[in-house]
């Protein structure tokens, strides 16, 4: 039998409401629950259980500790809900199973195994009853906006760690449900969190996953880009003095195999679709620096690309207006058509498909067509940007960085040839072959021994610490 089918009491006029459904392994089957709660404010503490609509004869209390509600009877003594210190209510709970285990003494149900879901539904229940009229009002930003203090506490264990804006959203979706019955979509969250955090100022340790990264040519490293990133990124110098945004992270091995960031002196940054904050902040944090840079953007000829471009050097809700100009290099759709490229057909919507003001003149072509950038075989595309790239010189250091690289170099070069011979005149080898020879070495049993004993004084470190404190007293 699935929860579903099982059939509550329901709403009711003057207290608030709210639901549990699930199943639980006992006896060798899934054994359907629902739980249900109804909270209303009064002038003292009070709850009454009832198990498949009757009032069990077990005696059952709650009382407050500060802003918890505890309960007490039928094998729980926890705390079910939170509510402000000063307000009281009276709860009423009723559980439907076909299956109810009992305490050890055989009258009293057992409700230690619904503690979960009693928690959820009683908790919801208060939450709406000490807000008058909330149920018809609220709206899913509201509840978020509640909760949001109480949701950051508890992923970040009331700050001891850092926590990405997925966690926050997992923590809340639930609360959500439990209060509204309707879903907390993903986007829907993103935006209550970006309009919070553009009054009050982002929330402290959270941080948004990579998407997207950063590639440094003539070092040939890649790295995901995110706001962690971001906060420790530090510029290698002299290494470019052009960055490229392109809206397509397929395109990175193409970059690579023909060394295209290499001929022209230019970072690649590629990610899926629009910038991330993490790409908006590197951009401005590198406009910043000592060193010149220039930005490009790269996008299909779609009506999301030309805003893809805009939003890249606009203001968004999120961030302020780009610190540097960025050039925009297409593709526009004069340009493709011009190109012969191929021209895909976009189902046409209701709703107008958003168009940057540059574009606003192919606003309607754009509404039901797009021309990919991938409608260019590679050379094709390599030709077409090398082209957009022909009026921007190669970095070249001012002349303080070049002399200070030289004899940087130079001396690298002596210092090491320097050494060598020292140390060979000075016979290095022998005396350190002789200098091992002579170094006490504990047996494996011993080192295995005082690695134990590290873990258990030290959970955070490896068994190599212990070989390197070891060889540093040998």
């Amino acid at each position: 039998m699935k929860p579903d089918r099982l059939t509550g009491v329901g709403t009711a006029v003057d207290h608030e409401y709210s639901c549990q459904r699930g199943a639980y392994q006992g006896h060798g089957a899934n054994i359907p629950y629902l739980v249900e709660a109804w909270a209303q404010p009064s002038a003292r503490n009070h709850i009454f259980v009832c198990v498949n609509r009757t009032p069990v004869t077990a005696q059952v209390s709650i009382a407050r500790d500060k802003r918890d509600i505890d309960m007490f009877g039928c094998g729980i003594s926890h705390a079910i809900a939170q509510a402000p210190k000063d307000r009281h209510f009276v709860i009423v709970l009723n559980v439907i199973t076909p299956y109810m285990p009992i305490t050890s003494d055989g009258k009293a149900p057992n409700l230690r195994i619904f503690l979960d879901p009693i928690v959820r539904a009683v908790g919801s229940a208060v939450r709406k009853a000490h807000r008058p009229g909330a149920s018809g009002s609220k709206t899913q930003k509201d509840v978020v906006l509640d909760n949001l203090d109480r949701a950051i506490a508890k992923v970040s264990n009331n700050g001891q760690y850092r926590f990405n804006q997925r966690q926050l959203l997992y923590a809340l979706r639930p609360i959500v449900k439990d209060e509204l019955d309707k879903e907390l979509t993903t986007e829907n969250f993103a935006q209550i969190i970006t309009d919070y955090e553009a009054e009050h100022g982002e929330i402290p340790g959270m941080y948004r996953e990579p998407r997207g990264s950063i590639y440094h040519p003539h070092r040939r490293e890649t790295i995901t880009l995110g706001t962690l990133m971001v906060e420790t990124y530090e510029r290698p110098l002299w290494t470019f003095n052009k960055l490229l945004y392109i809206e397509k992270e397929g395109f990175s091995e193409m970059f690579k195999d023909g060394q295209w960031g290499e001929r022209h002196d230019c970072a690649i940054v590629s990610s899926k679709g629009f910038s991330t904050r993490a790409a908006r902040d590197l951009i401005d944090k590198l406009a910043e620096h000592d060193e010149p840079i220039t930005v490009f953007c790269v996008h299909d000829a779609d009506a999301f690309g030309t805003t893809i471009y805009q939003s890249l050097q606009e203001a968004t809700r999120a961030r302020g207006a780009r610190k540097i100009e960025i050039i925009n290099l297409g593709l526009e759709p004069e340009e493709a058509l011009g190109m012969g490229l191929e021209v895909e057909d976009v189902k046409e919507t209701e709703r107008w498909k958003p168009v940057a003001d540059y574009a606003a003149e192919w606003g309607d072509w754009l509404q039901t067509h797009r021309v990919e950038l991938n409608a260019m075989t590679t050379p094709q595309f390599i030709e077409w940007l090398d082209g957009k790239m022909a009026d921007y010189d190669k970095l070249m250091p001012s002349p303080v960085a070049l002399e200070e690289e030289l004899s940087a170099t130079i001396e690298k070069r002596v210092r090491a040839e320097v050494t060598e011979r020292i140390l060979r005149e000075a016979g290095f080898e022998a005396q350190v072959s002789v200098a091992i020879a002579a170094a006490s070495k504990p047996t494996a049993a011993e080192l295995e021994a005082g690695i134990r004993t590290m873990f258990e004084e030290e959970p955070e470190c490896e068994w190599r610490d212990y070989i390197r404190r070891i060889a540093g007293q040998s």
